[in-house]
């Protein structure tokens, strides 16, 4: 088991496979653990009380098929078995307590946005920053979003 794990933050956007091909060939090279989080925000937070069971299960099952596509280009590329994490709420907050109950969490990767929106908001936040990943500090690594897999490859290298 390895002593150390490194956190992908995963959207479902394209350039959540940047990071989380980037965080596979790193961890494969430094013997440590992926892990991949899906944060399923709602879209208002009235709505999260009122959403019924069925609704909240279907979110879910949309965020494990969608981290079952990203663990399989990771096994695929890489040879690394990935741990799926989905948690629930505001995205900030989920990553926070991913990292603070999980003392083996290290590395923190973000794919920057590709947009003319900017890097994202949790890039942007974070070198600002204005945001930070829970009580523990973590390195936070940034990738460029429009990585192809084989450049992935080569900048984890």
């Amino acid at each position: 088991m390895a002593d150390r794990k490194t956190l992908c933050i995963a959207d479902n956007t394209t350039e959540a496979r940047a990071a989380v091909l980037f965080a596979a060939h790193r961890v494969a090279r430094t013997g440590a653990q992926l892990t991949i989080l899906r944060v399923i925000e709602p879209m208002d937070p009235g709505l999260w009380a009122s959403m019924g069971e069925r609704m909240r299960a279907e979110l879910r099952q949309e965020a494990l098929d969608d981290l079952q596509r990203l663990a399989e280009a990771a096994r695929d590329t890489a040879g690394v078995e990935p741990e799926l994490l989905v948690l629930e709420g505001e995205l900030a907050a989920q990553i926070a307590v991913a990292v603070d109950s999980d003392p083996l969490i290290k590395t923190i990767v973000l794919a920057s946005g590709t947009g003319r929106d900017g890097p994202g908001p949790l890039v942007a936040a974070a070198t600002r920053g204005t945001f930070t990943f829970g009580e523990r500090h973590a390195a936070l690594m940034i990738v460029p979003g429009s990585l192809s897999d084989a450049q992935a490859a080569e900048l984890a290298a």
